[in-house]
């Protein structure tokens, strides 16, 4: 099967539809998850080698999810892709494919059901429609559907009731600006408004409201597919999109019409081993859709599940009998009914309409449902599932007794009864989820640790039992059209795999050998830079986003691996090289290395965090405090902080990082990070962290200080194979000017000590002397970089602390790391010599020149919020263009070091020598070599509260 990501959204109903008719048929799946083909993101293009992997070397025949995979391409478009797979038979699903068979929905007739519903149950006749994007075979059908509703009833067609919002994919904010035009062009506003798609249908509501309307009281509201577009819409956080429009409480359940994706999968697996077997199959399959009633038509809301019934009036079948009306009890919960006692549904009936007559209590009744619910819960049923028997459960005794009284009274209990099981089954989702995402999010920090494939594969084997995902097998490429095997866990347990390359279009060396038919899930490993890999994932999780989850992390695992052996390999050949003068060339040498990589990763890493942080800083500040949209913001912003200290690690051994001091609670930042520590040394290994009150607060970088952590604690855990005690503390100390440490020139004064001190095997003197050196270690090859000591030294040092190491051959080692104290002013702690920054407001002129867009969109927007004139260029020969045109009113350059063209320093030399002198401010990811005269240079990422400031001092000295 071929779809598109991600499986969280509507490729994972899809995906499990396919699963289950291949299972149901004997077979096994196995399903490649890429993007969109000819997506404008070349990161998502990447993803696309996936689609090179499908050979009849594995796969017999083939399932195309067309409108997932072949959007942007169109009908034609796809008809060409698909002969790469010749002759391999083919299904396709929602579009057609030259000669193979086509599984369709109705989705004509699934939105004229939902235009008939608006017209006959609520007499609704103005009715506007949303069109859906024109390459979309579905969406075209679905304004078929809308018209004939219209002719049907004998309403005109008003082509200024219909709008398309252009957009290649189905974006509500697209959708809402579309309706925001529609209706200030008409004199008088719909009534309703018939959407082609759920995620347009949010858009619609959302701005109705903005404009006054309310939904469905001055205009009704449907949609279609019954799925809304949860990872990339309902949060309002899509890439490269700043959407405002989202659902919250207040937003009605959609009255829609469910797409039988589930349906149509099984029935393309199906048709698939017909084309095998050589059967003959029908050309063209459509499958029925259902129109599922909720608030925003206007009916009235049940409260208590999906099939909520309109507010017309309601007819008991004259045919039910006791009988039916216990069978349809037993039908609408499926197979968990089987776990129930027998004879349950008729006991449920008995026992209501002798309730009803009044000849028993009611409570005998109510105690059977309580017990049946709880049983069906605990053997899968949702709540939901009890609501449509048991309302025509309702319907049939009130029409076989006389006074309705008691049996009204009954009611209402049993909905109250029904409410509490939902909010219990709401709560225990709610815990599954979080439970979920901690697990994975636990995992994914032990993969993206790993540093070589051993340590990967350890932590696999013992990671993937928690996601409950049975087998996993990573592929690593070798030459073009090669792989290896990295990892081969199945059956519970680690498999040696072969170490020979072999073909990537037979997806394994090996055969996959089941008793059982199984699902596998392929999804490419890959990075901005370079394709990985891929990885085969077995069937386990009904949730997608787990598998998407740890394919993120296997691709950052597996580029930090390649790294690490980039540089192992580089040290190799410098050692290869070196004569006698050894150890001074192959330290040059490095970290010569070391810092061009590390430059080259900083630069584009923070592009990418300086608009993440950017923007989801700018997010919080238009923010409400009680806005349900902000808990995913900070996540978002505290991800992005976490991620700029990652870059800042990799340039700390150097001391070329940009530090972010702070005033910090050491107590409250190490109680924070003490489960990962406890991961991280191992059970074997006791923890002993104390912690007091009233210790002073330190001015350091967070980030840098939970580095220094962990480095110290992987040291001490190794040191302690057999098991052992580690301790940590901190207490205030005051270093005077004859006291020593390993750095030279500490400033005295008040200081927090951060001790951490292990029961290890200790070191000789002579380790001592060199153990901060870069490089240098005494673990075996293979097992240590010899930067975690040499990166704690340089955090340190440039934090403007101490540090000392005391240790002896069988007594353990102390590691004393001291962090200064910051001063107070005004009553705000601040570095000592440091000088506060204030907030301004701007007044000029500046040329910003930036070659990302991303990052260049984000700063010119934060500019000219605070009020500066903005021309942008995206490379230096731009700009010197622009600055000849403006060459009187620049204030202020603001340009990048290194870009395409011609970078900064050279435009800056260009503009001197025609003689324009502005002011001139650098911006870098990483150090540079670039001569950058007497001009400041702010590092990326930057917040935009220190970039403001910056300007204003530089504008402030230079008038």
């Amino acid at each position: 099967m071929i779809t598109a990501g991600p499986l969280i959204e509507l490729a994972g109903e899809q995906w499990r539809g396919v699963s289950d008719g291949a299972q149901h048929l004997g077979c096994d799946l196995v399903c490649f998850v890429g993007s969109e083909l000819d997506h404008p993101d070349p990161l998502k293009r990447r993803a696309n080698t996936v689609y090179d992997l499908i050979s009849a070397n594995r796969i017999d025949a083939l399932v195309v999810w067309t409108t997932r995979v072949g959007q942007l391409i169109g009908s034609e478009g796809m008809q060409e892709y698909v002969k790469r797979y010749a002759p391999m038979p083919i299904v396709s699903v929602e579009t057609g494919l030259a000669q193979w068979p086509t599984i369709l929905m109705d989705n004509r007739d699934g939105m004229k059901q939902a235009v008939d519903h608006l017209i006959e149950v609520h007499g609704k006749r103005r009715i506007a429609f949303v069109r859906g994007p024109q390459t979309h075979a579905g969406a075209r059908e679905r304004f078929l559907g809308y018209a004939d509703s219209l002719r049907n009833h004998g309403i005109p067609f008003d082509p200024s009731l219909v709008t398309m919002p252009g957009s290649f994919i189905w974006e509500p904010n697209r959708a809402a600006d579309a309706v925001r035009r529609m209706l200030a062009k008409i004199e008088e506003p719909p009534d309703a408004i018939a959407a082609a798609n759920d995620d347009y249908a949010i858009g619609v509501v959302s701005v109705l409201e903005a404009l006054g309307f309310r939904t469905p009281e001055d205009v009704a509201v449907v949609g279609y597919g019954n799925h809304t577009n949860v990872r990339t819409h309902d949060l309002g956080h899509g890439t490269g999109s700043t959407r405002s429009q989202t659902v919250d409480a207040a937003t009605p359940a959609f009255t829609t019409v469910r797409a039988p994706y589930h349906e149509m999968g099984f029935r393309a697996a199906e048709l698939a081993v017909a084309l095998v077997k050589g059967e003959p199959t029908r050309q063209r399959q459509t499958m029925p859709t259902e129109l599922i009633v909720r608030r925003s038509c206007g009916c009235l809301p049940s409260g208590l599940g999906d099939h909520a019934p309109a507010h017309d009036r309601l007819n008991i079948s004259e045919s039910a009998t006791a009988s039916t009306v216990a069978d349809h009890l037993r039908d609408s919960l499926g197979q968990p009914s089987a776990k129930l006692p027998d004879g349950w549904a008729e006991q449920l009936v008995v026992e209501l309409l002798a309730a009803g007559r009044g000849e028993v209590e009611g409570a005998e009744f109510l105690k059977l449902l309580a017990e049946y619910i709880r049983l069906s819960a605990r053997a899968g049923s949702e709540p939901a599932q009890w609501w449509p028997p048991l309302f025509d459960l309702h319907r049939f005794v009130t029409a076989r007794i006389s006074d309705a009284t008691i049996i009204n009274d009954l009611w209402l209990r049993v909905q109250l009864l029904l409410g509490d099981a939902f909010a219990t089954d709401a709560r225990f989702k709610y815990l599954s989820h979080e439970r979920h995402d901690q697990t994975v999010r636990e995992a994914g920090q032990r993969l993206i640790a790993s540093r070589g494939v051993d340590e990967l594969t350890t932590a696999l084997a013992e990671e993937l039992p928690r996601l409950a995902i049975p087998g996993c097998h990573v592929m690593a490429y070798d030459t073009p059209g090669t792989a290896r095997t990295l990892v081969r866990y199945e059956h519970g347990a680690l498999t040696t795999p072969p170490e020979t390359p072999f073909p990537t279009i037979n997806l394994t060396p090996y055969q996959f050998r089941r008793d059982v038919p199984f699902s596998a899930l392929v999804a490419p490993l890959y990075t901005d830079e370079d394709h990985l890999g891929y990885v085969i994932f077995e069937e386990g999780p009904e949730p997608g986003w787990i598998y998407e989850a740890v394919q993120q992390q296997l691709s950052s695992a597996l580029r930090s691996i390649r790294l690490m052996q980039e540089l192992k390999d580089a040290r190799a050949r410098l050692e290869e090289r070196v004569g006698e003068t050894e150890a001074q060339l192959r330290h040059a040498q490095k970290m010569e290395a070391i810092g061009r990589l590390t430059g080259g990763i900083a630069h584009d890493f923070n592009n990418i965090l300086t608009v993440v942080n950017g923007n989801s800083e700018m997010l919080l500040r238009r923010t409400l405090q009680d806005d349900p949209r902000r808990t995913a913001i900070e996540d978002i912003r505290h991800a992005g902080e976490r991620a700029a200290n990652l870059t800042r690690q990799l340039l700390a051994f150097t001391r070329q990082q940009v530090l972010h001091p702070e005033s910090l609670d050491l107590k409250h930042n190490l109680t924070k990070i003490h489960s990962m520590l406890r991961t991280l040394v191992g059970d074997h290994i006791e923890l002993d962290m104390q912690l007091p009150d009233g210790v002073s607060q330190v001015w350091a970088d967070a980030g840098q200080v939970e580095q220094i952590l962990f480095n110290l604690a992987v040291n001490s855990r190794d040191a302690m194979p057999d098991g052992g005690t580690l301790s940590i503390s901190i207490a205030d100390r005051k270093l005077g000017s004859g006291d020593t440490g390993r750095i030279v020139g500490v400033r005295p004064g008040e200081y927090v000590v951060l001790r951490v001190q292990d029961t290890g095997a200790g070191m000789a003197p002579d380790v001592q002397a060199q153990v901060f050196e870069p490089y240098f270690t005494t673990k075996p090859v293979g097992k240590g970089t010899g930067l975690g000591l040499s990166t704690v030294f340089g955090i340190v040092q440039q934090s403007g602390g101490q540090i000392e190491l005391i240790s002896a051959l069988g007594e353990g080692t102390t590691v004393e790391v001291y962090l200064p104290v910051p001063i107070e002013r005004d009553g705000t702690p601040e570095a000592p010599c440091t000088r506060r920054t204030t907030t301004h407001r701007g007044a000029g002129t500046v040329l910003l020149v930036e070659d990302d867009a991303q990052v260049r969109v984000m700063t010119r927007r934060s500019l000219e919020i605070a009020g500066y004139v903005v021309i942008e260029a995206g490379d230096g020969q731009q700009a010197l263009q622009l600055a000849t045109a403006h060459r009187s009113t620049i204030d202020l350059v603001l340009t990048d070091v290194v870009m395409p063209k011609m970078g900064g320093p050279e435009l800056v030399r260009l503009l001197r020598s025609t003689g324009a002198a502005p002011a001139v401010i650098y911006m870098s990811g990483y150090t540079t070599d670039e001569v950058l005269d007497d001009e400041v240079l702010i590092t990326k990422p930057y917040v935009e509260s220190v970039l403001l400031e910056r300007i204003r001092r530089v504008l402030a000295q230079d008038a």
